[in-house]
């Protein structure tokens, strides 16, 4: 099986694939070969795409992805209209009662699915939750979590105020998942390491397609803390077999409006 094809009639041989190439496995010489791949090529190229985008002709294609549309920067977002996005995403955690439409929701997913994922691996799974009682007694289960912590007096407990918390899920309050109508959870195949940093990165994506099309998010932090170690939330999960959660995040439709955008502190940069 090859790795690529190459329109000859279409190829400047100007080398710009093997310079992309993150793995070096393309041999070209400008001006006088078309590019052809290195002896080990199929086995060690991850599918990232890079050759193939920086072609100004379109003349490879690999043998396991489509070529894809064209990138039209005239609709890349000005930095104005992207500070806009940025600083205007806030943590939503009032929520109207009726849960994003599932169309919505996979088109965001959608678009989340291009966030970078180490190695081009790709080995994300997405869990929507749209029923309100599922995500109530998920939420619960999380909260049965902390009342184990604070028995036990782990130090966590304390530093997380979890008997506060515990008391506001008692008195009908919701401090896990605040009542949202939706809940996403990124799952990856247990042995992955780099599964959280890969599902933040996803969310992170997520989130703001999300508050482009009017959908308000906020990270479950406590909730995806309980998935990793208490087994009758997982258990209740029903994740697939050898899949463990990278993170969650609660989704819904905005119950107030956002009118500023707050400051926060300077970056504090260092310069070498």
């Amino acid at each position: 099986m090859s790795l690529f094809v190459i329109d000859e009639s279409k190829c400047k041989q100007d080398g710009l694939c093997a310079a992309v190439c993150p793995f070096a496995l393309i041999t070209v010489e400008a001006g006088k070969t078309f590019p052809a791949p290195v002896d080990d090529a199929v086995e060690r190229c991850i599918n990232c795409g890079h050759c193939m985008a920086v072609c100004p002709v379109g003349a490879l294609t690999l043998e396991k992805m489509e070529q894809g549309t064209g990138l039209d920067p005239k609709q890349l977002p000005s930095y104005a209209q992207l500070t806009q996005l940025v600083r205007g995403r806030r943590s939503i955690r009032c929520y109207k009662k009726e849960p994003v439409d599932r169309e919505t929701m996979a088109r965001i997913i959608d678009l989340a699915r291009y966030a970078p994922t180490a190695r081009n691996s790709q080995l994300l799974g997405w869990l929507v939750i749209d029923n309100g009682e599922e995500i109530r007694r998920l939420a619960g289960l999380a909260v049965d979590w902390m009342w184990h912590l604070v028995a036990e007096k782990d130090p966590r407990a304390v530093s997380y105020g979890m008997e506060k918390l515990i008391r506001a899920w008692e008195n009908g309050s919701d401090p896990i998942l605040r009542g949202a109508p939706g809940l996403v959870v990124v799952h990856a195949p247990a042995d992955y390491l780099l599964a959280q940093v890969d599902s933040a990165i996803a969310l992170n994506t997520f989130e703001l397609a999300a508050f482009a099309l009017g959908v308000g998010t906020c990270w479950a932090g406590f909730f995806a803390a309980a998935s990793r170690i208490w087994p009758p939330l997982q258990d209740a999960l029903q994740l697939p077999p050898g899949q463990a959660i990278g993170y969650a995040m609660m989704v819904g439709y905005p119950k107030l409006k956002y009118q500023r955008l707050p400051e926060r502190i300077a970056a504090r940069i260092s310069w070498r």
